[in-house]
């Protein structure tokens, strides 16, 4: 319900044409060197305020397009942190090329059964992390939310389900979203409001959880100080 509604929440604005529009300009900018980078910058950040607006119920969660100096600024943590989060993979990459020149054949057999299960494992745990920390910036706006790694380990640990609810929810929407790649494009046009909400979902889930949780921090020490109190009257 979670892939369906991210493909139709879109619909319920009255602005979406527009809206899609201008996405669709920044989206065909990309290819170029360096207007290219400014407008994926634009779009990241774009991306954030709509994770912002969902995760805080905003009626119509897509967000105009008259702040693109805002949009850019917002959207530089983002592409930094997704270069931070692939440096070890492009690392591992050079590295697994240097051994393979020079490497015996044994070695290198067993370097291709291993590797791309290692890679895919910690792809999945790098973009999980990577989201962890893109929902906190949404609602904080504070970029150092991106490398606050134990936290991002603990809160994972403490929400597997959410997480792998998220997960498989995005993996269904990449399908869906290479699906329309083809027609004029609507997949990448599609591709920031549809994970926008994907994600905007999994942050409103996980501050339900955290706030759960905190609830229940409160009311265990509450029983904790009565239980005292009760010891000290007898």
């Amino acid at each position: 319900m979670i892939v369906v509604r991210a493909f139709t929440y879109i619909f319920r604005d009255r602005h979406w044409r527009s809206k899609l529009t201008e996405m669709a300009v920044f989206v065909l900018l990309l290819p170029f060197p360096i207007i290219g980078l400014v407008s994926l910058c634009v779009l990241l950040g774009y991306l954030a305020k709509i994770i912002h607006n969902i995760s805080a119920d905003f009626e119509r969660p897509l967000p105009e397009w008259d702040h693109i100096g805002e949009d850019i600024r917002k959207g530089i943590p983002v592409l930094l942190a997704i270069i931070v989060y692939h440096l070890p993979l492009l690392l591992a990459a050079a590295l697994l090329a240097v051994v393979r020149d020079s490497a015996a054949p044994g070695l290198i057999a067993g370097i291709d059964s291993i590797a791309p299960v290692a890679l895919l494992l910690y792809s999945l745990l790098a973009w999980s992390l990577w989201t962890l920390g893109l929902v906190r910036y949404a609602e904080t706006w504070e970029s150092e939310r991106f490398y606050q790694f134990n936290q991002s380990l603990r809160r994972l640990q403490r929400n597997i389900p959410l997480v792998l609810g998220w997960l498989v929810s995005a993996l269904i929407a990449n399908v869906l979203l290479l699906t329309l790649l083809p027609v004029f494009l609507l997949g990448a046009i599609l591709l920031m409001p549809v994970h926008g909400y994907v994600a905007g979902t999994y942050a409103r889930r996980l501050r339900a959880a955290r706030l759960a949780e905190r609830h229940e921090q409160a009311g265990d020490s509450a029983s904790f100080l009565h239980s005292r109190s009760a010891e000290a009257l007898v």
